[in-house]
């Protein structure tokens, strides 16, 4: 999964709420994970919340089971609490909020 960076995606409510920079960062989490051979699942998901500190990420997968966490030093009033996810179909990958769905 997310072997290819060709047909990437994402939805209006993505595009029009998420910095482009936040979008890109997303696409390059996924990619250092191929990167580093590990394997992927084809859903990934990203949980934002805001800290003290900034905004943390929660990067995940089920199968197999793996996460990670980011800490970015970013203003609260630009950090996002919201939920992402990522799903590579092999034709495209789609980048989308939940109820987006």
């Amino acid at each position: 999964m997310f072997q290819s960076k060709d047909n990437r995606h994402v939805t209006r409510n993505v595009d029009s709420t998420v910095p482009k920079k936040m979008q890109l960062f997303l696409w390059e989490l996924i990619d250092d994970q191929v990167k580093k051979g590990n394997e992927m699942d084809y859903f990934q998901k990203f949980e934002f919340r805001v800290i003290n500190e900034g905004q943390e990420i929660i990067h995940s997968q089920e199968r197999p089971k793996w996460n990670s966490k980011i800490e970015l030093p970013i203003l609260n009033e630009n950090c996002l609490s919201k939920t992402i996810w990522v799903i590579d179909d092999i034709e495209y990958q789609t980048m989308l909020f939940p109820k987006d769905y």
